[in-house]
């Protein structure tokens, strides 16, 4: 019995490190859209010190669906979270939730969370491949 807590245990443990290691590219701090907008090369910079840079065209679309109130509380990159329990991926906020329900041809949308699945997955990043950015969880 201890010897088989102690390999779950240690699973855990390897499963977690693998996890922040796929997690590397996240960045340090997100950015708002309108500051973002302002840079000439906008970027974010990642826990692992790279930079993340972000096309202009997908900012530009993205301010087109926000007032500018929206626009300085949307921090970016958006997540989109993979869980090791569920199937899909999973969005949160109210703004970004807005964002990827426009992306995806939703009419009603969900108010602060919306949950996809592959097929989803693939669209939003044909259509927004630097404003979007996976983040790996562990439940």
């Amino acid at each position: 019995m201890v010897i088989m807590q102690q390999k779950n245990n240690r699973s855990d443990r390897l499963l977690k490190k693998t996890i922040i290691s796929l997690n590397r590219h996240i960045p340090r701090q997100r950015k708002s859209l309108t500051k973002l907008l302002k840079e000439d090369k906008p970027h974010v910079i990642g826990v692992d010190g790279s930079k993340h840079r972000f096309k202009k065209s997908e900012l530009e679309m993205i301010s087109s669906l926000l007032s500018s109130v929206e626009r300085d509380l949307l921090k970016l990159p958006i997540y989109i979270e993979m869980d090791t329990m569920a199937s899909g991926a999973r969005i949160v906020g109210r703004l970004e939730a807005k964002i990827l329900c426009h992306v995806l041809e939703i009419e009603e949308c969900p108010p602060d969370e919306i949950f996809i699945y592959r097929y989803d997955m693939k669209i939003i990043r044909q259509k927004l491949p630097t404003v979007t950015q996976y983040m790996f969880l562990v439940r």
